[in-house]
């Protein structure tokens, strides 16, 4: 079995740095004013299945915000070159794009492009199963399409308050009460063999593992509903899990003090979830070998 690598990969603007030479100006309004977004992925074979699926969520919101990024194609070449430069085994891969240096003063037309940092790093270990807590830091109603901005304290923050009470993952609701996402995950639950998720227009991030799981469930013909969830239906289900790019499709095994063991149905998704990846990965290696 080929040795893992446990080094830690750094591009910037497409450039290959030594980790504890990679810097930016201390004046990017990335650091300055969180402005900028980042997107969080994993390989699966040293292969970066979903990669076209973020790189998507990515140039929307950089659209959306205005930031100024190379071609699509420049910008995929850069990560898959910083994953082959982090060598054997899987790794969690985080994509970065900054506005670059420029005063507040300044109009988004005039400045950039920023910068374009890729960090590939050896895959954590993954957890089999997740503590929850729901948390008082209600969402702000979210306009359109949901995007991760580096701007992203607050979903820290709620995490944190969830640790303190004991759990792994935050429940984070809107004002009305209504469940909307975990602090770094989507949230489904299963409710007499019925998923049910938020919506994004109720502000849920549009998570590619959530898109992924939604597919999943009509290919295996197990019921879905997508609609504004309270809170007392959330503590009532029979099962929960969470999705997220790294951790995949995990159980969430308490809720507060409610205690819930891995359910069949979220065993049956979260099997599905890792065969289909594992089935991708080997089918773009394929594709590789034969073009190669």
């Amino acid at each position: 079995m080929p040795r893992v690598s446990d080094q830690r990969i750094v591009s910037i603007d497409g450039q290959l740095v030594a980790p504890e030479q990679a810097t930016i100006s201390v004046f990017d309004r990335g650091l300055l004013y969180g402005d900028g977004c980042f997107e969080v992925l994993r390989t699966w074979g040293g292969i970066a299945v979903d990669l076209d699926a973020h790189l998507d969520r990515m140039l929307t919101t950089c659209g959306a915000l205005a930031l100024r990024v190379p071609e699509r194609a420049q910008l995929a070449a850069e990560v898959a070159h910083a994953i082959e430069a982090a060598g054997p085994g899987d790794h969690r891969v985080r994509i970065v794009v900054t506005r670059g240096p420029g005063g507040l003063d300044r109009r988004f037309a005039e400045l950039g492009p920023g910068h374009r940092i890729v960090i590939v790093e050896p895959l954590p270990a993954l957890p089999a199963e997740l503590r929850a807590a729901i948390v008082d830091l209600p969402l702000a109603v979210r306009r359109g399409h949901g995007h991760k901005l580096l701007a992203y304290v607050e979903h820290l923050v709620a995490r944190e308050l969830a640790r303190t009470a004991g759990a792994d993952e935050a429940i984070r609701l809107d004002a009305t009460g209504a469940i909307v996402e975990g602090a770094t995950s989507n949230v489904f639950l299963v409710r007499a063999g019925v998923v049910l998720t938020p919506p994004v227009d109720a502000g849920a991030l549009p998570g590619v593992t959530r898109a992924r799981v939604l597919a999943l469930c009509a290919r295996l013909e197990i019921a879905t509903d997508v609609r504004p969830i309270s809170l007392t239906e959330l503590r009532a289900a029979d099962e929960w899990f969470a999705t997220s790019a790294v951790r995949g499709v995990v159980p969430i095994t308490a809720l507060d003090a409610d205690r819930r063991a891995p359910g069949v149905v979220t065993r049956r998704i979260a099997a599905a979830y890792v065969e289909t990846m594992r089935r991708e990965c080997d089918a773009r290696r394929g594709r590789v070998l034969c073009d190669g």
